[in-house]
């Protein structure tokens, strides 16, 4: 499980680097990053396809709105390359941990009470 959530965190991290010189969509790009990750997991941990329960979505959004918000501060605050930089490996090692508490326990059980 790890190993999909590190080799996500080192996409996320490399499109903030790939992403300074640039206008970044960030609403698509996120979304095909998402979309990335959840088929990386699906074939990384042999689980098939992807069962989407409203808790399963749930935490994909937060996952999605995380990397638009990582793509957007890329965007928006990138002036120089170590600024560049500092944001996109904050944004790779949050994307790491994030994913590794939401679908842990706790954050299935803290994502059931918001969704039901």
């Amino acid at each position: 499980m790890n190993g999909t959530f590190m080799l996500m965190a080192f996409v996320v991290g490399f499109w903030g680097i790939w992403s300074a010189n640039r206008d970044p969509n960030s609403l698509m790009e996120g979304l095909g990053i998402t979309i990335i990750a959840i088929v990386a997991k699906a074939i990384m941990e042999w689980n098939g396809v992807p069962s989407f329960a409203p808790v399963e979505l749930a935490t994909w959004g937060v996952m999605w709105v995380f990397t638009v918000a990582v793509i957007e501060l890329v965007g928006r605050y990138s002036v120089s390359m170590g600024v560049n930089l500092s944001i996109s490996v904050g944004g790779a090692v949050g994307w790491y941990f994030l994913a590794e508490y939401i679908f842990g326990a706790s954050g299935q059980a803290l994502l059931k009470n918001y969704v039901g």
